[in-house]
């Protein structure tokens, strides 16, 4: 999640602060709204430093459903990464649901679980607020434009959206 530029970080910054502040000011709380608390403590380290280093905990959750899918599905092996294949075959885009059904950001419905999404950035970037509401926005706009009723394209489809996102925001994880 390292931005290219300061202004870039200072930019998405800025439209994630308006957004919540806009959500607060229309719910009409009487409490101050605390800005401190999404943003990092003065003297932490840098949040990719953290990404870098929580990652591989959620990789290996990844690693672990994959392998146990395509053993389920029968698959080879050594079946290659799906994160970033634009155009799968029937039975891959189904070990891609059986992998985001396994680590639960694919519920029985169909939908993008944005719950087990916020939670697993909260793992991995330490419950970093920012990076939570980020890729909580990130990903409802992944489940609003999915409309198929097949749940292994709806996988292929999510798959699609999480790969961009992932790839934007510099984080590398396979599956």
């Amino acid at each position: 999640m390292k931005p290219s530029t300061p202004v870039a970080a200072i930019t998405l910054m800025t439209i994630v602060v308006a957004v919540l502040l806009q959500t607060h000011c229309v719910r009409g709380q009487t409490q101050a709204f605390d800005l401190a608390k999404l943003l990092p403590k003065t003297g932490t380290e840098p949040i990719w430093a953290v990404i870098d280093r929580n990652l591989p905990q959620v990789q290996e959750l990844v690693t672990a459903a994959r392998m146990e899918c395509i053993q389920k599905l029968q698959l080879p092996r050594d079946q290659r990464p799906l994160v970033k294949v634009t155009n799968p075959s029937e039975k891959e885009k189904c070990l891609v649901e059986c992998v985001l059904k396994k680590i639960k950001l694919m519920d029985a419905d169909n939908k993008l679980n944005v719950g087990q999404v916020e939670k697993l950035t909260s793992l991995v970037t330490q419950d970093n607020k920012m990076a939570i509401a980020v890729s909580s926005s990130m990903a409802q706009a992944c489940s609003r434009g999915i409309s198929s009723k097949n749940p292994c394209e709806v996988a292929h489809l999510f798959n699609q959206c999480i790969s961009r996102q992932l790839e934007r925001n510099n984080v590398k994880l396979v599956w």
